[in-house]
């Protein structure tokens, strides 16, 4: 059924087809506009011919205005279009037209060119067609024109653009190659041939396994993937470097270059055309290069045009940590994925001849880490002087950028603690001048900022101080010492005296030469004047101590050697100072049985042996004194008891000896046995006899008073002594000896008053404005700073104080991160009582508080490997914190972290 459908239809067709064309044709008899639609339409040109009259031709319109004639001014004859015609296509014109009136069968068909009224050349297919009588005479010529000039330019512009090509391949000696894929026909040049050292004769016949003959087996299958990704499309261009056997029997280098050129109708690849071209000379040359590459000790790597590994050194593997250790081949994007497009860019820029280079970049690795590179990339040249590909040298600067970051964050922290100090500082040049002063020493010498400058230190100090100030900066000058430390009198520019404490630092150059100086320039008179008061009262009291005649006043070193002897321990003991001051040991004043059983009691409390002097001071405890009755033996051997107050003597809180108070109780053992004795007869008696012994002794001992009042008004006249350490032991011992004699009436307090300049503060804004003006430095080091403080919070202080400490524990957040996490710094707080504290916790390198405790807040002091680190910003910022009422302190566990904790005082209260 369906093959009659068919049938049926196309019968259909036909008849239509019939229909159609005699109804055209019946059209065109009885409308004429018809006829002159078609000819005008669908010709370049109509012309019918009487061939038995030659010379009459009609032509209609478009045939003369093809040939840029106007039709109404041309005449229907023959000769008017013979001169046009050119000499020799008018021959091929006659020629047919006399072999086509002969025979039917042979087409009236040829191209002539028409010379155009304008002169230039028109092609012209000419077609026609014989109208015959009845025996077959050719009465008629009916002929069409179609204008195929453009065509025609066409062709004869691609032939010429052949010819250029065969040219060019001829004069570089290139040899071609035609390959059908599908029937294995191959067509090569004499060239393709000789290249290889053989004649075209020699090989034939040749085909495609002639190629495959000639080539090394390693590259054969290099080859066929290479054809196979480009007839998938994965490729433009096949092309491929490969090695053919030389009729001399070496190997040689080619370079095959190829494309389809046409495809079948079922898509598959028909006709190839491709190159030939011997490479042996350039690629020698290129391994030769490869090899520099690898063996030179930079970071250099070579390309090809598409950005694939040609060569590396070892040193690219190094400073890139690449673990592939075969990269040759590999797109340079594919080992480096993290690569922007602003490189990319730069790659591309370079393979079109330019050559670029930068001194410093940032490259961020794919693992998040930064590295900074230095580098330039050249385009590499073939022997034709075409550019093979990229030659890319780099040098990694990591290390050298870092260590600038961390000067410039040291130097900006140097910078802000030094114009922000609570104390003056000072830059001074190899000759003692000033090149830079803060305010803090324009203030405590009195003189503006612009005159200072101007001057030098011997300007400003005390002649007679002088001499021993210029041999310091001599020894620091000449490197015998790297900071001194001295004491100066200075004189104010009203004339005034000030005593200064003077700390000088030596700063080298690169070439380990002095450069200039930094001095801190503390104002000291203060502590002059109190040390001159408290030297007064020592001596006051050392005349009190001497004048107590009836109490022993012992003190020693730390062995127990006898360093301090008053006169009261004279008249009790029998002995002279002279005899015992720095001769005898504390233990010859005690009686010898009683010691070995205190001895005895304190090694099974302590469950260790305790000898000699530890008998009285281990049991000191955390108050640093004890209260207990021992029997001494005078210089005659008599022995009497007495109740021993020992207490501990320190300097910067380590033990330098301790001091013994002793009252003789002598009386008291006497009344307490006669007590005893009386304690049969009636118990209330001798209870009353009890109170009564305890009375006698505070009166007997009522003098003791006298030494408490006298300590308590040299407190109340000099209130800065309450803390020196002499002082407090003797204020100790006093107090100890007084409760066993009288009740202590009243304990002196000091009441340290706020400075008055403390003004309320929002902490939180402070931070925020602390932390945005470090935010490029942890935006280069891959620090995050978290403010999470509560945003209301306020506190006392001082503005410039507080943006110095603030940007000092920040910038020590960052400067001293570690690379081995995600580094953070976080500030927080709380309320604690009168204080607001401020956690500053970082995950950075920690500190060794063992190791560092003591020191940490010192001056020059320092934790870390860090050559840019000067050891003066915890200082400083300790100086500041304590100078708005506050204080420091500080966790931290050695690569885990620190948190400094800030107490400052609460705006509130």
């Amino acid at each position: 059924m369906i093959r009659n459908r068919s049938s049926s239809t196309q019968n259909i067709d036909n008849l239509d087809e019939n229909y159609l064309k005699k109804e055209l044709y019946s059209l065109i008899k009885r409308d004429d506009s018809i006829f002159d639609f078609i000819q005008k339409s669908s010709l370049d040109g109509l012309w019918f011919w009487d061939l038995d009259n030659p010379e009459n031709e009609w032509m209609n319109p478009k045939f003369w205005t093809t040939l840029g004639y106007d039709p109404d001014e041309m005449p229907h004859n023959v000769s008017a279009w013979q001169d046009l015609i050119n000499k020799e296509d008018l021959k091929v014109v006659f020629s047919n037209f006399t072999k086509h009136c002969k025979d039917p069968s042979h087409p009236y068909d040829q191209i002539v060119r028409y010379t155009h009224k304008l002169g230039h050349t028109v092609w012209i297919q000419c077609r026609g067609l014989a109208i015959r009588d009845d025996k077959g005479k050719p009465i008629r010529m009916l002929g069409a024109h179609t204008d195929i000039t453009k065509l025609k330019k066409t062709e004869i512009r691609l032939q010429r653009q052949v010819d250029r090509y065969q040219h060019i391949i001829e004069g570089t000696h290139l040899g071609t190659w035609e390959w059908n894929v599908k029937t294995g026909e191959t067509i090569f040049n004499e060239r393709w041939a000789s290249i290889a050292g053989y004649t075209l004769l020699e090989l034939g016949p040749v085909s495609i396994d002639t190629w495959a003959k000639l080539s090394h087996p390693d590259d054969l299958e290099k080859s066929n993937l290479l054809l196979q990704d480009h007839f998938a499309g994965k490729s433009s261009v096949y092309e491929c470097e490969a090695r053919m056997k030389h009729k001399n029997g070496e190997w040689i280098w080619v370079l095959d270059k190829g494309r389809v050129v046409s495809w079948d109708a079922e898509g598959n690849p028909e006709w190839m055309i491709g190159s030939h071209q011997e490479i042996t000379k350039s690629k020698k040359d290129l391994e030769k290069n490869k090899l520099f590459i690898e063996q030179t000790p930079s970071a250099i790597a070579m390309f090809d045009t598409d950005m694939r590994y040609l060569a590396a050194s070892q040193k690219w593997y190094q400073d890139y940590n690449i673990n592939d250790d075969n990269i040759i081949g590999k797109s340079h994007y594919e080992v480096f994925p993290e690569i922007s497009e602003e490189w990319k860019a730069d790659h591309k820029e370079c393979l079109s001849g330019k050559v670029l280079k930068s001194d410093e970049s940032r490259f961020k690795r794919l693992d998040g880490s930064v590295q900074w590179l230095t580098w330039e990339i050249r385009p590499w040249y073939t022997d034709e002087n075409k550019i093979g590909g990229i030659l890319m040298h780099t040098a990694d600067i990591t290390r050298a950028r870092e260590a600038e970051i961390r000067l410039r964050i040291s130097e900006d922290i140097f910078r802000r603690n030094f114009e922000n100090a609570a104390i003056g500082m000072v830059m001074v040049d190899k000759n003692g001048y000033f090149t830079k002063v803060n305010d803090k020493l324009c203030e405590t010498l009195g003189y503006t900022n612009q005159e200072l400058v101007k001057l030098s230190f011997k300007d400003i100090i005390h002649q007679d101080d002088l001499k021993g100030s210029n041999i310091w900066f001599e020894k620091l000058f000449n490197g015998k010492t790297l900071n001194a430390n001295m004491e100066e009198r200075c004189f104010r520019k009203n004339g005034d005296i000030i005593y200064v404490n003077l700390s000088v630092s030596v700063i080298k150059n690169e070439y380990n030469e002095p450069s200039y100086f930094v001095a801190q320039v503390a104002d000291i008179s203060h502590r002059i004047f109190a040390r001159q008061k408290l030297n007064e009262a020592i001596a006051k009291l050392e005349n009190i101590i001497d004048d107590i005649t009836q109490v022993s006043i012992i003190g020693t070193d730390q062995n127990g050697l006898i360093t301090t002897f008053n006169r009261g321990a004279e008249n009790l003991l029998g002995y002279s100072k002279e005899e015992v001051m720095f001769k005898k040991h504390a233990i010859i004043l005690h009686k010898r049985e009683e010691v070995q059983k205190r001895e005895e009691e304190l090694s099974l409390i302590f469950n260790r042996e305790i000898k000699g002097l530890e008998a009285f001071t281990a049991s000191l405890g955390k108050e640093g004194y004890s209260t207990r009755e021992w029997t001494h033996v005078r210089k005659d051997g008599t022995h009497f008891p007495v109740q021993l107050t020992m207490s501990v003597i320190k300097e910067n809180n380590e033990v330098i000896g301790y001091l013994g108070v002793a009252v003789d109780i002598s009386e008291i053992k006497k009344v307490e046995q006669d007590l005893k004795s009386w304690l049969s007869v009636a118990e209330d008696q001798n209870k009353r006899l009890r109170n009564f012994a305890h009375i006698v002794s505070h009166n007997l001992k009522s003098h003791s008073g006298n030494f408490q009042m006298l300590l308590d008004l040299l407190i109340q006249e000099n209130p800065e002594l309450e803390d020196n350490e002499i002082i407090k032991l003797f204020k100790t011992a006093s107090e100890n000896l007084t409760e066993t004699i009288v009740h202590l009436n009243e304990v002196v307090l000091m009441n340290t008053s706020v400075d008055e300049n403390l003004t309320g503060l929002n902490l939180h804004e402070s931070i925020n404005k602390s932390i945005e003006s470090v935010s490029a430095i942890a935006i280069e080091t891959n620090v995050i700073i978290n403010n999470i403080s509560e945003p209301d919070i306020g506190i006392l202080g001082i503005p410039a104080y507080l943006d110095s400490i603030l940007l000092n524990f920040i910038t020590n957040g960052i400067k001293y991160s570690s690379n081995e996490r995600d580094s953070y710094v976080t500030l927080s707080t709380r309320i604690e009582g009168d204080f607001v504290v401020l956690s500053i916790e970082d995950n950075g390198l920690g500190i060794d508080l063992k190791k560092h405790q003591a020191k940490l807040f010192g001056m020059y002091k320092t934790f870390h490997n860090n050559k840019e680190a000067r050891g003066i910003g915890l200082f400083i910022t300790k100086n500041q914190v304590e100078a708005m009422g506050g204080k420091i302190e500080v966790e931290s566990i050695v690569n885990k972290g620190t948190i400094f904790k800030i107490y400052m005082k609460h705006e509130k209260n």
